[in-house]
């Protein structure tokens, strides 16, 4: 615009055919503009950059629920009460392609975008293209029919001038949808949001973003879903005839869980189907099983799932990289806020305020419940061969045992707390107390206990994996326990089995396994004596193996009372002889060591089975 001083009304005729700007009781400084009343003509004819979308892809699957409810937020006379929607979540889940395809539906609607379509890919993420506001502006007024002599030079101008353009256009019955794709920041965002109350915009992000937008945070496809946009993708790219994906619905499914259900991990696959028609679905899926290679083996050519996580973990500060990195540290679902605490080290409070900056960088995602975080697996795995690297300034190896001593001491303490200690036990198997710690009562320990069960036997399970032999049983002793007195049958087999698994292993035949298989064995002989869950022969497996590990150590002692354990399950088994005669032997070893108390277990042992009909 010209540089005019003075007021009233000025109009003036733009060169460009039918573009009239009439300013009323203002002041011109240049191209800034100060008015009390600005009113913006543009031409009703839309120039082909407003419909400048990317084009939608063929595989899309799975979003019919996100599509309705953006839909719902864009369409004419709903209620804005917020300048934008906001699509956030991981890398790679597919936030780009959800917004297009719903502003192509918007579209197709009649009269709820008569103006079209501003799209921006705003490059947040990557350093070297990310678009500075005041450059998207310019691009948006010259989509706009702006002429470029007057778009004025300044962010703040240039906002003013864009926002009043949008809303002379819905004003005018040609409203616009604004698209911002790939926002890494607010004040990347906040100069190109609308203002009017009727333009609409549809933003995405991998962060949640403050900008008083609607927020939706985008999950991973359900696996249905992932199997069918696997389908499509290798149809798509070899034709209808290709039906190696329906032809074996186990090795999609395989591949599909190898992905996460992450639909850029997904059409990477099919990617590397799709180069190979004749490589079979099993091939693949073989070569995803392998948990340490998989980001290695999900990458073609410019796309890989490493380098999508890459932009989002480079934005992280030293303290946020190295908690993110800790956290692959739990083999469980998901962990809770106290245990992250424990595990980095880190106060409670300032660990909390961490993990909330985690997730709305969608790095990591909350938990069922306040308190709980969880990785997705991809993440996971990139978590931890960064962790890896890391492993020296990260204090990794200490931060593992204060994680596993935070879960052994605290289940003690739980376990106690709820009486996870049911029935009569022999004394030589019983655990000792860890902990003086005390929960607040019982359904505060039963709580803590039931949330982590998922962790605790995970644990279990990853110590035995990580050679961390002794504490894998030790932590299995208190778990076992516990899923005992909640009668979690299969979990207690499960945990059963690795004490098992290690107790064949070199070294493995220790005293304390001995004394954990004898314990879970008695746990195992107390359940299935009144359920069906083939729990009675685990406990055969366990106590046979106690016994044997006993006498290779000679501890007469722990010998009689797992005698005494095996004479329950022969008597169970209906070999009554066995059964007494392991009860003698149990009696003349207690009186060898001079165990009173394992006589008197002995006689009550007698009496009980007497009692059954069976002497």
């Amino acid at each position: 615009m010209a540089a005019v001083g003075g007021q009233g009304p000025v109009p003036r005729k733009d060169p460009v055919a039918g573009v009239e700007n009439r300013i009323s009781g203002g002041v011109f400084l240049g191209t800034v503009i100060q008015g009390h009343t600005v009113h913006v003509n543009l031409p009703q004819t839309i120039t082909p950059a407003l419909c400048g979308l990317p084009p939608v892809s063929a595989v899309f699957t799975g979003r019919d629920r996100e599509i309705g409810e953006l839909l719902q937020v864009l369409e004419p006379g709903a209620a804005q009460t917020a300048p934008a929607s906001l699509v956030a979540g991981l890398a790679g889940i597919g936030k780009t392609e959800l917004v297009v395809q719903t502003a192509r539906r918007a579209l197709q609607k009649q009269g709820w975008f008569p103006g079209g379509v501003l799209f921006v890919d705003m490059f947040g993420y990557d350093p070297e293209r990310r678009l500075p506001p005041d450059q998207a502006l310019d691009g948006l007024l010259r989509a706009l029919g702006m002429p470029p002599r007057d778009i004025p030079p300044g962010l703040q101008d240039r906002s003013r001038l864009y926002r009043s353009a949008l809303a002379a256009l819905a004003g005018a019955g040609s409203r616009i949808l604004v698209v911002l794709d790939n926002v890494s920041a607010a004040e990347q965002a906040r100069p190109l949001l609308p203002t009017d109350g009727l333009t609409a915009a549809l933003l995405t992000s991998r962060d949640t973003l403050d900008l008083g937008a609607r927020l939706f945070d985008l999950d991973v496809v359900d696996e249905t879903s992932a199997i069918d946009m696997l389908d499509r993708a290798v149809r798509d790219a070899r034709g209808p005839g290709d039906t190696r994906v329906q032809d074996s619905p186990d090795d999609a499914a395989a591949i599909a869980r190898s992905c996460g259900d992450l639909p850029l991990a997904l059409r990477i696959a099919a990617a590397l189907l799709a180069d190979s028609p004749a490589r079979p679905l099993s091939s693949l899926a073989e070569a995803l099983a392998a948990r340490h290679l998989r980001l290695n083996r999900l990458r073609r050519q410019e796309r890989a799932v490493r380098s999508a996580f890459d932009l989002s973990y480079e934005r992280l500060d030293p303290l946020h990289a190295r908690l993110f990195r800790l956290l692959s540290l739990n083999a469980g679902p998901d962990i809770s806020t106290e245990a992250a605490a424990r595990m980095s080290a880190i106060d409670r409070h300032e660990t909390e305020e961490l993990l909330q900056d985690l997730a709305r960088a969608h790095l990591i995602e909350p938990g069922r419940t306040w308190g709980r975080w969880r990785l997705h697996d991809l993440v996971r795995l990139y978590a931890d061969e960064t962790g890896k690297i890391h492993a020296d300034d990260d204090d990794r190896e200490d931060a593992r045992k204060r994680l596993y001593v935070y879960y052994l001491v605290t289940v003690s303490a739980a376990g106690y707390g709820v009486r996870a200690l049911p029935g009569r036990r022999a004394k030589a198997f019983s655990p000792p107390r860890l902990t003086d710690m005390q929960f607040s009562s019982y359904e505060d320990a039963k709580a803590w206990l039931d949330d982590e069960r998922p962790n605790l036997i995970a644990a279990v399970t990853a110590l035995k994996a990580q050679g961390r032999h002794g504490r894998s049983v030790a932590l299995a002793w208190f778990v076992g326990l516990y899923l005992s007195s909640r009668w979690l049958f299969n979990d207690l087999v499960a945990v059963t089995e690795t004490v098992l698994a290690i107790s064949h292993l070199p070294n493995g035949s220790t005293v304390l396994v001995a004394k954990v298989l004898a314990a879970l064995g008695r746990e195992l002989e107390h359940h299935g004596s009144h359920e069906k869950h083939g729990l009675l022969a685990s406990a055969v497996d366990a106590q046979a193996r106690a016994l044997a590990i006993f006498r290779e150590h000679g501890d007469r002692r722990c010998e009689a009372w797992a005698l005494v354990n095996f004479s329950r399950l022969l008597h169970e088994d209906q070999q009554f002889r066995e059964a007494g005669e392991a009860l003698d032997q149990a009696a003349a070893i207690f009186h060898e060591v001079n165990d009173q108390d394992g006589v008197d277990e002995v006689d009550w042992v007698r009496s009980c089975l007497s009692l059954s009909g069976q002497a």
